[in-house]
């Protein structure tokens, strides 16, 4: 979960207005693999019962 959020804050902190676009597509990739990363920590366990 730490990792997931410092992944997300890192995107957040880009400046979309001055950034480039190799530097959008990265930052892009980080906030998907961190919101992938908080969904599996989220979503519930198969054969729990829930």
């Amino acid at each position: 979960m730490i990792v997931a959020g410092q992944s997300l804050a890192a995107a957040e902190a880009v400046s979309l207005a001055t950034a480039a676009p190799e530097e959008l597509a990265y930052h892009l990739g980080a906030v998907k693999r961190g919101l992938r990363a908080v969904l599996q920590l989220l979503a519930p366990v198969e054969g729990t019962g829930r």
